[in-house]
């Protein structure tokens, strides 16, 4: 299940991201995953580019990560992270404004993958997330290209359907916890129900116990009494 968490490790709106590890976890997860990827394979394809990237802060909100990306998934599988105000990414998560880059030789780059693809031209544009969050997608090409104001309208038309996307799962998150922890307190009382009902059923056996006890020992000095006003009698 895809959470957001404060630094208490209380699921909470976006403050990083963050994924818990665990069966329903990994399930949402891995749906969001495909339906990310989905958006990223489109847009390769609609705008004729190389590599698609998606990135998002983590919890330190001081880096970005790159969460999805289609020819740059190495930097995924190095953990690359970018500082939030430094390379291409940082600094178009730090200004808020689209970037367009059709010489990338004369801009500072941070990801040493972005390097070794040595790529000439990107696009890219901030995606707000939650309170303030920003994400950042972008597009590159192995070859010059001119990227104009354009392409950075289809990004944004991408960039909604991702923050659509997004919410969506965080709306499902809730409402799966929702569902268990109500599921848990309902689990609860109804142990609790059974108890007090076993418990009503103990004090009944125990009170007709008694009750069947003083009849008894009633009975007794009953006959006690009796015996001793026959004995008296008898004397006189």
């Amino acid at each position: 299940m895809l959470y957001w968490k404060d630094d208490a490790g209380l699921p909470n709106f976006y403050k990083g991201w963050n994924v818990f590890i665990g069966e329903k976890q990994n399930d949402t997860a891995a749906k969001l995953d495909q339906s990310l990827q989905k958006v990223l394979e489109w847009l390769k394809e609609y705008m004729s580019v190389d590599t698609v990237t998606f990135l998002i802060p983590v919890t330190d909100q001081q880096n970005l990560d790159v969460y999805a990306s289609i020819g740059l998934e190495e930097e995924i599988a190095k953990h690359i992270r970018i500082p939030i105000g430094h390379g291409i990414a940082g600094r178009i998560a730090a200004s808020m404004k689209p970037m367009i880059l059709n010489n990338l030789s004369e801009v500072e780059i941070v990801s040493p993958i972005l390097r070794q693809k040595d790529l000439k031209s990107l696009v890219g544009i901030p995606i707000p997330l939650k309170q303030g969050v920003v994400g950042v997608l972008h597009v590159g090409t192995l070859t010059p290209h001119q990227f104009t104001e354009r392409d950075v309208e289809q990004l944004q038309l991408a960039a909604h359907r991702i923050s659509t996307i997004i919410d969506t799962e965080v709306l499902n998150c809730e409402q799966s916890q929702y569902n268990s922890e109500l599921g848990y307190f309902n689990s609860v009382n109804q142990v609790l129900t059974l108890n007090i009902s076993a418990l009503k059923e103990q004090v009944l056996r125990l009170a007709i116990t008694s009750l069947d006890w003083i009849n008894s020992a009633r009975q007794e000095a009953r006959n006690i009494i009796f015996l001793y006003f026959n004995t008296i009698e008898l004397r006189f």
